[in-house]
């Protein structure tokens, strides 16, 4: 009898290999059938365009870095353009802190002692706040409030040491300026996303104000490629692969720092003070389980953690298809989180 279940089992399981043999393999441009025909028409215009690209290869010097970064801050601001302009955004170049930033106004602002911060994404190798002020300027549309983008040093050249020290520097000099810390809001996108939590870290563990509220956009929480759906999402990813992420990983931090909290927050302590924390991820991106491993994080140490998931999206959404149900809904829940979660102003800043 035992030998005729061993066979039984020995069975089932060649039967269940030979059944996932035959599955077609998984297109990675496949449009969902659940997401809003709007979503839908987006999908397709942008994979078609991720299709007609090339193939990225590695990087083989800080030159060759320098200038992915200078294609993707052309690309970057040429795309962008025609939501300043829709929006009636003004974008101002400053130095906060020493540090460079763009401070990002519609036209409707009005003074009331809150602010948000941006923290822009690009695997922290690419991208600018100019590049990306079109992202910095539907969240000031979604909340009325002026964002203040920090333009930190990408990597090679920008280690994880410096960035989060620029970070740092803007946060001091905005508090120096006298808007209250509870009174502010961060928000990043991808290494932004990531980006925030980890400098939020370091400003608790020396000691500073801490932030009113957080918002992780399709956070890259853990850049040692660990996590479920770094593996069972891989093939279905239709922007990011785990070749490109490695590639940026070693730019930003060393092999010994990766599992720092400061670069990677998911292994922070947690059971100390942390500000709210609204996290918003897709379906359809690789970074799923960083989002949810971050959400947990948080919520071990007992603090307010909100996971916003949406079907069939793909890594950085909300500002990629912001004229969708879909992202109109993350930008209104976004919006919603500040207004809950930041003190009021003073009403000048």
């Amino acid at each position: 009898m035992k030998l005729v279940k061993i066979a039984l089992a020995l069975s089932t399981t060649i039967a269940a290999s030979a059944v996932a043999q035959d599955q077609p393999p998984i297109d990675r441009f496949a449009i969902p059938t659940t997401v809003s025909k709007e979503a839908a028409e987006r999908l397709r215009v942008g994979y078609d365009m991720i299709r007609a690209g090339s193939k990225p290869t590695k990087p083989a010097s800080v030159e060759d870095w320098d200038r992915n970064q200078a294609r993707a801050v052309e690309f970057g601001i040429t795309l962008g353009k025609p939501t300043l302009e829709a929006l009636k955004a003004s974008v101002t170049e400053e130095r906060i802190g020493e540090v460079p930033v763009v401070r990002v106004r519609l036209s409707s602002w009005k003074p009331s002692g809150r602010a948000l911060v941006y923290i822009h994404g690009g695997g922290y190798t690419a991208g600018s706040a100019l590049s990306t002020a079109a992202n910095a300027a539907l969240m000031a549309s979604a909340t009325g409030l002026e964002v203040v983008s920090i333009d930190y040093t990408v990597a090679p050249r920008g280690k994880w040491q410096t960035v989060t020290d620029e970070v740092l520097a803007v946060w001091q000099g905005l508090l120096k300026s006298g808007i209250k810390p509870q009174s502010i809001g961060l928000f990043g996108d991808s290494a932004g996303g990531g980006l925030v939590a980890g400098a939020v870290l370091k400003m608790r563990d020396k000691g500073m104000p801490l932030p009113g509220a957080l918002c992780l956009q399709s956070p890259w929480s853990d850049i040692t490629a660990t996590g479920d759906t770094i593996t069972t999402l891989a093939a279905a990813e239709p922007l990011l692969t785990n070749d490109l992420l490695a590639w940026s990983a070693e730019a930003y931090a060393d092999l010994k720092d990766q599992k720092n909290p400061y670069v990677s927050p998911v292994y922070g302590d947690y059971s100390r003070a942390f500000p709210p924390t609204l996290i918003q991820v897709g379906t359809r991106e690789i970074f799923l389980s960083h989002a949810v491993r971050q959400y947990q994080a948080i919520r071990s140490g007992g603090h307010v953690a909100v996971l916003d998931v949406y079907e069939g999206m793909p890594h950085g959404f909300p500002s990629f298809f912001a004229d969708t149900p879909e992202g109109k809904t993350a930008y209104a829940r976004a919006a919603a989180f500040f207004e809950t979660n930041l003190k009021p102003g003073s009403g000048a800043e």
